[in-house]
């Protein structure tokens, strides 16, 4: 068995170890509305296309009106995570972008958008990285997750996840992460 493979069946089974309960309080049941939805779809997007240049998509967020944040609590996030959390004036969309070596993410997270919309959120990635659901590839779901993609390939490993909640939020909401891990 490759070492990538073994990675990614050791970070399956530590994930679902850790997997809490998810606190049915943060789980939004009313839908963001349509231009909330659609400023994370651009955001998703702008990730996508990027990916895994995390440089670069931030950039390009900026140019599209995004900027670092100044809330004192997210701000807190972003130093213990070694990220960048940017938001847009006007919109409840927040995006982490995290990368450490070869390794990094995109986490689009909008206030209100429920379950559902963050699987919606995370399909053009489905199709953009061409991966299978985890039930595909014989493996489970964390509880947080609504559904969960992945591929091992010669070159990287790409895992998407649709959540019901994101704790970065403070108040009922999702979050999509794509997760771009190139060898």
């Amino acid at each position: 068995m490759k070492l990538t493979h073994l990675f990614f069946v050791f970070f399956s089974v530590l994930l679902a170890a850790c997997d809490a309960p998810v606190d049915q309080k943060m789980i939004s049941t009313v839908p963001a509305s349509a231009q909330q939805f659609s400023e994370a779809q651009k955001a998703a997007a702008v990730c996508g296309r990027h990916a895994p240049n995390w440089v670069a998509a931030s950039q390009s967020l900026k140019s599209i009106g995004y900027h670092e944040t100044e809330d004192p609590r997210l701000d807190s996030i972003q130093k213990s995570q070694r990220a960048v959390i940017l938001e847009k004036t006007g919109t409840d969309v927040v995006v982490l972008l995290g990368a450490s070596g070869g390794e990094g993410a995109c986490i689009v997270g909008l206030e209100g958008m429920t379950p559902q919309q963050s699987f919606e959120l995370a399909k053009p990635w489905v199709k953009t990285f061409g991966v299978r659901t985890n039930a595909e590839r014989g493996q489970g779901l964390a509880k947080n997750a609504v559904e969960a993609w992945g591929t091992i390939e010669e070159n990287r490993i790409v895992y998407i996840a649709a959540f019901k909640t994101w704790d970065v939020l403070d108040v009922p909401g999702a979050a999509a992460r794509l997760l771009y891990i190139q060898k």
